[in-house]
């Protein structure tokens, strides 16, 4: 999540400022109220400020994803990459910071758990934002919640205060439990899709770069790339890349594409009804597209070899090109303005 905020994303920087100044002004408020140590309450309402803006703040336009949660079968794979180290730095001042405020450190350790949930959570609600709930992001989110938890400790005890919690801690401890755990539990289990993402690792230069150049192929040189990781498993070694104009997945090594899908431009929208002699003629003039796109993107097909065309058959009125029979068969989507919309093996 941190890794967007490096990549360009102007909007989270007043968003963090913003955020910054509600959450300072209600710390220092709370701090008056409770003789709470100021400083500490206003890096607490930082840190939050920042957790906030990078997890949560758009990084495209929209897309028609269904809600869903990735587990992965080796939640250890997080902390191999950079992605994953940059999170657990970004969640360790909320936990240093939360038992230096407040002086509860069983409370802040279960609050860094519950906000880490809890992010994931509505990440994976709002797929529109851009964001994934993802298994693997809430443990390294948490180790460092942690972490920052046991340097607040720390210092508590070189200042020889207090960690042991008291009755009024257990409770209070409780209480956050049942109200971010129950919500985060009945969501999990009842409105997010659980999907599989054992094996996806963090891509390395090289494949980082061989997506940032199909990005540019497919999509256009004005578009960005935001996330690249690399799929292992048995008999799969595939680099799946999201764009801000939508998706693709090429092999590895070869760079031989196996899928690609765009968001539309109006999502829900109904395609406009087109005479059937009016889209034949607008599936003819993009024909040259299509078998552009055949030329460079299926180096296997048969010389010569003609698609069936399908005008206005695609997606949201796109025209559909099927290369193959059968239930491999390849399909291609273009749309009427001649950008490729969507390519896989046909459903």
């Amino acid at each position: 999540m941190i890794r967007a905020a490096l990549h360009g994303h102007a909007g989270m920087i007043p968003a963090f400022l913003v955020l910054a100044l509600l959450l300072g002004a209600a710390g220092h408020r709370l701090a008056r109220r409770h003789g709470l140590p100021r400083w500490a309450v206003l890096l607490l309402a930082v840190a939050l400020a920042g957790e906030l803006a990078v997890t949560l703040h758009p990084t495209f336009g929209g897309g028609a994803l269904a809600p869903s949660c990735a587990w992965s079968g080796d939640p250890g794979s997080a902390f191999r990459t950079e992605q994953g180290r940059l999170n657990l730095l970004m969640y360790l001042p909320v936990g240093l910071f939360a038992v230096l405020a407040l002086g509860r450190p069983l409370a802040a350790a279960c609050g860094v758990l519950a906000l880490s949930a809890a992010t994931e959570t509505v990440q994976g609600l709002l797929p529109a934002i851009g964001r994934a709930c993802d298994s693997a992001d809430f443990t390294v989110n948490a180790t460092g919640g942690l972490l920052g938890v046991l340097l607040g400790c720390a210092v508590r005890l070189v200042r020889r205060r207090r960690i042991a919690p008291d009755r009024r801690e257990w409770r209070l401890t409780g209480l956050l439990v049942a109200a971010a755990g129950v919500p985060v539990l009945l969501l999990q289990s009842f409105v997010l899709t659980p999907t599989a993402a054992t094996g996806a690792v963090e891509a390395s230069a090289e494949q980082e770069q061989l997506a940032r150049q199909d990005t540019v192929l497919l999509f256009g040189p004005d578009a960005r790339l935001i996330r690249t990781q690399r799929l292992l498993d048995v008999g799969v070694d595939q680099l799946t890349a999201t764009v801000d104009r939508g998706f693709f997945t090429v092999d590895w090594p070869s760079g031989r594409l196996r899928d690609l899908i765009t968001f539309p431009a109006d999502p829900g929208a109904a395609p406009p009804a087109v005479p059937a002699e009016q889209a034949a003629a607008s599936a003819r003039g993009v024909r040259p597209v299509a078998d552009a796109f055949a030329a460079r993107w299926l180096p296997d097909l048969a010389p010569g070899i003609e698609p069936v065309v399908t005008p206005g058959g695609g997606q949201d009125g796109s025209h559909r090109f099927t290369y193959g029979t059968g239930p491999d068969a390849l399909c291609l989507d273009v749309a009427p303005d001649g950008r490729p919309v969507r390519f896989g093996i046909r459903r």
